[in-house]
């Protein structure tokens, strides 16, 4: 039990330190450490080792988030409904929730994305950016 407390606090630890100032990053490193893409893979990832599962869907997801005990000031933002909006094109993200469909790992993606780049998040927590090409290799058609 302890070993996945320790595992939860990894998660989200670079995230928070971010959010904290330790260190004086950059305000560029702070805003792509704390992009919403970023915080709710981290996020996604604390709920599925929370609830032994991916979240079934966004009620599930936001209740996991808000019994996370991660205060919402240090994620920058005022409520929970503005993580599942994308800091960078104002468009809504989208999760991927329920069990893994085929063989992609993403869990969190922009929908439109800035300058013909989305970011996409990865179950394990990596966030890339990504073009078009790239993002109909990890993101199959629905």
């Amino acid at each position: 039990m302890a070993m996945a407390g320790s595992r939860r606090s990894l998660v989200l630890a670079p995230c928070l330190a971010a959010a904290a100032g330790c260190g004086g990053p950059s305000e560029q490193a702070v805003r792509q450490e704390l992009s919403h893409v970023r915080l709710l893979t981290n996020l996604y990832a604390k709920a599925s080792n929370a609830l032994g599962r991916n979240p079934r869907d966004q009620e599930e997801f936001k209740r996991a988030i808000a019994s996370s005990g991660v205060p919402l000031e240090n994620l920058r933002v005022q409520s929970i409904d503005e993580l599942f909006v994308s800091d960078r094109d104002g468009q809504p993200l989208t999760v991927v929730y329920g069990p893994p469909k085929g063989e992609s790992d993403v869990v969190v993606y922009e929908t439109q994305g800035v300058d013909g780049l989305r970011q996409v998040g990865h179950k394990i927590g990596m966030v890339e950016e990504v073009d078009a090409t790239r993002f109909a290799e990890l993101v199959p058609a629905p």
